[in-house]
């Protein structure tokens, strides 16, 4: 996947796959198991910053641990192997971007292109938009002050966190945030959700400054019932819920999300979009990028993303990324 230049290659990590700085989780690093989080041939993607800081459901250690998860096992993240599925509610946990910035977000990815995310938790749109128009102001400031990294750097807008977006931003607001954001030069990849209503993802990836489009975020619990099962799924309801109030119901990624995304590529293609698309949700083995490709993922021009995997089936992880490289390098 090439955008205004930029070789992001074939796969790419989900937001936070890796953390903030590409330095992943303790687990990554466990005796026995380490070998099979090998993400090379993976173009990584920070975790989704906000402006300010904002503390979610996922509490972030301090600087000095490198801003990873301070619990082993965040509770607000449940996952069922047996099912392939991931409930999380984590909602932007992050330290806020002046202070990722200060740390070295940006100088922690050595000179290999790479993507950060970001997204607003503000619960209003002129908010949303005054915080939209301050993270552009500050990035631009760092861009200013290390020009090589617009030749290595993309941004994802991610404006379909179901644990934050509980009301879906109109196609108005993010075609004014791709406006804001133009003036960054940079690559804009807007990350959406299968839910997204075609109408708006077909504005969207017409808008001139949307580079690519980015699919899926995890979904809201119990949408989407005319392709998902969720009694079958869940017949005692979320266990997120259960966990702690706070929590809600969490957001759906994993198995049930790969048909809806195929489904989606097909539409995407079939209204006429020609940008990038990078595609991911429920991709757990090789096979799974080959029904991708299918749905209309073209060599050259598209990329898919790993996430749940790392958690699912780590084990698949190399193999995944390598067959990414065979049908879209």
């Amino acid at each position: 996947m090439i955008l205004r230049g930029i070789d992001f290659g074939p796969c790419l990590d989900a937001a936070g796959l890796r953390g903030f700085m590409e330095d992943g989780y303790w687990f990554h690093r466990a005796p026995l198991i380490k070998r099979w989080y090998d993400f090379s041939g993976s173009t990584p993607v920070a975790k989704t910053v906000t402006l300010p800081s904002h503390a979610g459901n996922m509490p972030i250690a301090d600087r000095h641990e490198g801003y990873a998860p301070q619990e082993l096992f965040p509770q607000c993240v449940w996952w069922s192997r047996r099912q392939g599925i991931v409930l999380n509610a984590i909602g932007f946990s992050n330290p806020g971007a002046g202070q990722l910035f200060s740390a070295g977000l940006l100088k922690a990815h050595g000179k290999n292109p790479f993507m950060i995310s970001w997204g607003s938790a503000a619960p209003e749109r002129a908010q949303r938009m005054k915080e939209c128009r301050g993270f552009t102001n500050i990035l631009n400031t760092q861009l200013d002050f290390i020009p090589s990294l617009r030749k290595r750097l993309g941004l994802q807008i991610n404006v379909s966190c179901a644990n934050v977006h509980t009301e879906k931003l109109l196609a108005e607001e993010i075609l004014e945030m791709l406006d804001v954001m133009n003036h960054l030069g940079i690559p804009l990849v807007v990350k959406i959700d299968v839910c997204m209503p075609l109408l708006d993802v077909l504005r969207i990836g017409k808008h001139p400054a949307c580079d690519a489009l980015c699919t899926s975020n995890a979904i809201p619990f119990g949408v989407r019932g005319d392709a998902i099962n969720w009694k079958t799924l869940f017949p005692h309801g979320s266990p997120l819920a259960k966990r702690s109030e706070r929590f809600g119901n969490g957001a759906l990624s994993g198995e049930p999300l790969r048909k809806l995304v195929c489904e989606q590529i097909e539409a995407i293609r079939h209204v006429g979009i020609t940008k990038p698309i990078c595609a991911g949700g429920g991709v757990l083995r090789p096979s799974h990028v080959d029904k991708l490709v299918s749905a209309g993922l073209e060599r050259g021009r598209d990329s898919i993303f790993i996430g749940s995997i790392a958690i699912l089936k780590p084990w698949n992880i190399r193999s995944v990324i390598e067959r990414a490289h065979q049908l879209l390098r």
